[in-house]
């Protein structure tokens, strides 16, 4: 896939953090952009700056829950509906609840599955069988450094995000012989909504115990990686889980 191919990229939590910069980055490469999220009125604003950023992007929008099938049909539907099929899959779908492990409920588990795991599962399906009928494709999911570590209070989410990795290994064990490439990008801390409390008030010396360079990352960081493995990456590059955390699963802790 060149720059100036007429492609088409499905952006699961496309209306901020991550999922935004990577479908400005999709949109300046050219690609016609759908946003999808739980959000509408996000998503709107979302596609009014991703406009006022990238002039002459083609952007669309649809509001649902990635972990409800129906739902996950009807993203990758509005992108066949909007621009006319799908190449690229972006899924950034999931949530972070920090429980203490004795403290895990049935519900809090069940949220944390539907949104950072069925959701990643759901939309994938229904984006392959897609890219089956064009011919090839590309997916991108988003696990995390809790996919192969582990901190306190992240046990669901851990589960979540090991399951993910995996789960673009297998697709593309499966996807292959298709032509769809799957790969997942593992971020470290990145400077996101989710985590702004903690990046307000970390100290330097807390932030130089997090990885090699001391300091968080920043969405378009992650968001680079996003266009590479979407765009550019070599078709021989699938099954891999991509870690973009500053060196934080390459170093020993700091005492």
């Amino acid at each position: 896939m060149g720059e100036g191919d007429s492609k088409v990229a499905l952006v699961v939590g496309g209306g901020t953090g991550i999922g935004y910069a990577a479908a400005v980055r999709l949109a300046r490469r050219g690609l016609a952009v759908v946003l999808a999220g739980r959000r509408d009125d996000v998503l709107g604003d979302a596609a009014v700056r991703l406009r006022s950023e990238v002039p002459g992007a083609d952007v669309a929008t649809v509001a649902g829950d990635g972990g409800r099938e129906e739902d996950a049909a009807r993203m990758v539907a509005t992108a066949v509906d909007s621009f006319g099929g799908l190449d690229v899959l972006v899924n950034c779908a999931g949530i972070y609840e920090p429980v203490p492990f004795l403290e895990l409920t049935e519900e809090t588990w069940r949220r944390t599955m539907s949104a950072t795991l069925d959701a990643q599962l759901y939309v994938g399906v229904a984006a392959a069988r897609q890219m089956v009928e064009r011919g090839g494709g590309r997916v991108v999911l988003i696990s995390s450094i809790n996919s192969p570590l582990s901190e306190p209070e992240s046990a669901h989410y851990s589960a979540a995000k090991a399951a993910v990795s995996s789960l673009a290994r297998s697709m593309a064990v499966d996807l292959s012989v298709h032509g769809i490439s799957a790969n997942a990008i593992a971020p470290g801390w990145v400077h996101t909504a989710m985590v702004d409390d903690f990046v307000r008030n970390a100290s330097p010396e807390s932030l130089q115990r997090l990885n090699m360079l001391g300091r968080v990352g920043q969405a378009d960081e992650i968001a680079n990686a996003i266009e590479y493995l979407s765009v550019d990456a070599p078709s021989y590059l699938t099954g891999a889980t991509v870690f973009v955390d500053g060196g934080q699963t390459a170093m020993a802790p700091l005492v």
